[in-house]
């Protein structure tokens, strides 16, 4: 997507999410028409102001990372997918941040990004490697769980003291995970249900990558951070990717999987961070979190109109009882942490 198009999107949702309804009237027009026109807008912004544009595109634009990779590797090899996701998700990432900030890494941040980087490296590999074998439904389902991971590592580590709800939001996630992959793996190949737990073990990277990246986004801002990490994922997957991606047949690789592998490392990646980010900035954490959960419910939509992908009933109880789970998880309210 163009700087233009992306600055475009981001002024309309900057609009709904906030800018004031006079903002969009032209200097023609009498004054008892504008106050008219006004007025309905004005109501018309109050009657939608639970819904907020920015977190919600950005949590579409997140969710159609699933079906888009699945599109690239029917025809593209894991390795190579991945590693050149990464490459051309650090070079957006990079210039991007670059726009705003001058693009540097004090000493002090080195030990943390080899960190984040290892994290980066192991997420990207497992979230690839499980699509390849199972639906892009259940990989974002699974992938939802990772903020029950970080919950229970905090409170085996003794990190933080959960309260009552968010345990019963562990094991109510974690049931709603059995439902998941038990559904999808009957009848179905162990190849499919290795997939399922492939992601599962992408969330527990991803969980990982939330728990180490702080440093890093503290002092460089979340692009600038996430591209640097995909800086070390990428010298991490060079010496691996390298043949495969020499003796691919490319010329043979189709538009529609190029068009994944593109989507997945720029409008599905650097476009959603923006948003979200702006969204945290305008709104809060609070209210724009409530948006995560409607991550996996985008990647079942996306994918069953361009996969055909469809989840069973007893499929969309656990992924109902994932993310209310999650939800209960997440709600930390006053939780007593440790150092």
């Amino acid at each position: 997507m163009s700087d233009a198009l992306g600055g475009c999107l981001l002024a309309w949702v900057d609009y709904h999410d906030g800018s004031r309804p006079e903002d969009l009237h032209g200097p023609c027009g009498g004054k008892a028409h504008k106050h008219a026109e006004k007025d309905y807008m004005s109501r018309l912004q109050r009657s939608l102001s639970w819904v907020h544009i920015g977190p919600l595109l950005a949590a579409v634009f997140w969710g159609g990372i699933y079906p888009g990779a699945k599109l690239g590797l029917h025809e593209i090899p894991v390795l190579s997918f991945t590693y050149l996701r990464i490459l051309l998700a650090m070079v957006v990432l990079l210039m991007v941040s670059s726009c705003t900030q001058p693009l540097t890494l004090p000493r002090s941040l080195r030990y943390p990004l080899m960190h984040a980087g290892l994290a980066q490296t192991v997420f990207q590999f497992l979230l690839i490697a499980g699509l390849q074998r199972t639906t892009a439904g259940n990989s974002a389902i699974l992938l939802a769980t990772a903020p029950l991971l970080t919950a229970g590592w905090l409170a085996l580590t003794g990190r933080e003291r959960l309260k009552r709800r968010q345990w019963y939001g562990l094991l109510l996630g974690l049931g709603g995970v059995g439902l998941v992959v038990q559904a999808g793996g009957l009848g179905l190949t162990w190849s499919h249900l290795g997939g399922d737990f492939l992601a599962l073990g992408a969330a527990g990277a991803w969980a990982w990558y939330g728990l180490v990246i702080g440093p890093l986004v503290g002092a460089l801002g979340s692009m600038q951070a996430t591209g640097w990490t995909m800086l070390v994922a990428a010298l991490c997957f060079t010496p691996l990717s390298l043949a495969e991606v020499g003796g691919h047949a490319w010329q043979q690789v189709s538009w529609e999987a190029w068009a994944g592998l593109l989507y997945g490392g720029t409008a599905g990646m650097v476009l959603a961070m923006a948003l979200w980010g702006r969204s945290i900035q305008r709104l809060g954490p609070t209210r724009t979190m409530m948006y995560a959960y409607l991550e996996p419910v985008s990647a079942v939509g996306i994918a069953a109109v361009v996969l055909g992908e469809a989840l069973s009933p007893m499929q969309a109880m656990g992924a109902l009882l994932t993310c209310v789970g999650v939800w209960l998880a997440s709600r930390q309210g006053q939780p007593t942490s440790e150092t």
